[in-house]
């Protein structure tokens, strides 16, 4: 009798296993998608890796993130600031005391730092793999980079296997460049306001208008 549960046990843990390998890439995908869906915007701490191709340095930095639809964001790096409403830009160095400001439809297409969620959810699902980071079990989509040709080679997603969030983002561009991008503390924002994606004048801060 023991031995019946023991392989009753053992063929359901089989089952189940087979069960959640049955997930497709499109499937995954779609389950990314569906999760962004759940707010109206999103908010995050990030580390950027970038390995060079004819480089042995890595070049690494940190920085905070409130992003939404329509190149809507606010981003804090390298001690800069960002805000954008999706019409204009204010680069804010605080330590310059200086502002300036630019039309979003001015900037290169590499700059946008709105697309560092949404790129990957353009993209075709090639391969659905697991593997893991920071002891954390993760879904790995391998993407086909095709739509952002001349710009990425390679792509990949990490996401959550609770909720499909991302996790972590790959990219290789045509030069041999790789960049990793860990995505930390990510939040889904249920409410905003137009204002949280403006700069707010500072007193003594020049402001340079190069709309």
């Amino acid at each position: 009798m023991k031995f019946r549960r023991f392989f009753f046990a053992m063929g359901v843990l089989a089952f189940l296993c087979a069960q959640a390998f049955a997930l497709t890439a499109d499937e995954a995908m779609e389950k990314s998608k569906t999760w962004f869906k759940s707010g109206k915007a999103w908010k995050l701490e990030f580390q950027v890796q970038m390995f060079y191709s004819e480089s042995p340095d890595i070049v690494s930095q940190k920085g905070k993130l409130l992003v939404a639809d329509g190149d809507r964001f606010t981003l804090d790096v390298a001690g800069i600031k960002f805000y954008s409403d999706g019409e204009s830009m204010w680069q804010y160095n605080p330590e310059q005391k200086q502002v300036l400001i630019k039309a979003i439809e001015d900037l290169s297409s590499a700059f946008h730092p709105s697309e560092l969620l949404f790129k990957y959810l353009g993209c075709k699902a090639r391969e659905l793999k697991e593997a893991e980071f920071n002891k954390q079990k993760l879904w790995v989509l391998k993407l086909d980079p095709s739509k952002y040709a001349g710009q990425f080679d390679q792509m990949e997603v990490w996401l959550s296997q609770k909720d499909f969030s991302p996790v972590r983002l790959f990219t290789v561009d045509p030069s041999g460049n790789a960049t990793w991008y860990n995505i930390m503390n990510l939040k889904v924002v249920k409410q905003v306001s137009p204002d949280d994606f403006r700069y707010k004048p500072v007193k003594g801060v020049d402001e340079i208008d190069m709309r």
